[in-house]
């Protein structure tokens, strides 16, 4: 039986595309002509540390013969972290032999973002409901529901600070982050407010809510 992942590496090859993907710790690698597991492998080798988009890594890759995959180029790298959380190793694999280390674990980390796409889509934004019965209709559907998430994505972008931004994982925790900080801000705002009266302070609130520019 024809293993799902490897029927879909060769589909993405008959297009003339690259992959890259993680590898489970028990695969088996060539190396020094010697078979071995791949996490065995990471206990023989020195990674080196590099800095990566502001991210510390430690990094080992070389052009090894995976089983099943054959000749590709692997990547072991380590996130440093702080000493009380975990570093977990990652092993990726990709038919792009040439590609630089950093290109391999950057486009990598892409794939969270994608996940969760398809999370918000299928539950938050109607790609699960979706029920046409021709192509064009799939695709107007489809090309809809993406400006619908890229719009939604550049919103709360805006007002949300970078950090809580980074954490949020969907649209939904990202929105939920926005409320959260945005009721903060109110309390503070109203608390360095000592000198206002109530009646005063819920004018002004209402003010800003029901008549700033663009509200309907």
């Amino acid at each position: 039986m024809v293993c799902p992942r490897l029927e879909l590496i060769e589909h993405v090859e008959s297009y003339g595309k690259d992959w890259i993907g993680p590898l489970r710790s028990n695969r088996k690698v060539t190396y020094a002509n010697q078979e071995m597991r791949v996490d065995a492998l990471e206990e023989r080798i020195d990674k080196e540390e590099r800095e990566i988009d502001e991210e510390t890594y430690k990094i080992w890759t070389k052009t090894l013969s995976v089983s099943k995959l054959g000749e590709v180029r692997l990547v072991i790298a380590e996130k440093v972290t702080d000493e009380d959380e975990e570093n977990p190793v990652k092993y990726l694999a990709t038919n792009k032999i040439d590609a630089p280390s950093a290109h391999i674990i950057r486009s990598y980390s892409y794939r969270w973002r994608i996940e969760t796409f398809f999370e918000d889509s299928k539950q938050d934004l109607g790609l699960g409901d979706c029920e046409v019965r021709d192509s064009d209709g799939a695709s107007r559907h489809w090309h809809l529901q993406m400006l619908t998430y890229s719009l939604l994505r550049l919103g709360p972008e805006s007002s949300v600070s970078e950090r809580l931004v980074s954490k949020a994982s969907s649209l939904r925790a990202q929105l939920e982050h926005g409320l959260k900080e945005t009721i903060y801000n109110m309390f503070s705002w109203v608390r360095d407010q000592p000198d206002r009266d109530l009646d005063g302070l819920m004018e002004e609130i209402d003010h800003l809510f029901l008549h700033s520019e663009g509200s309907l």
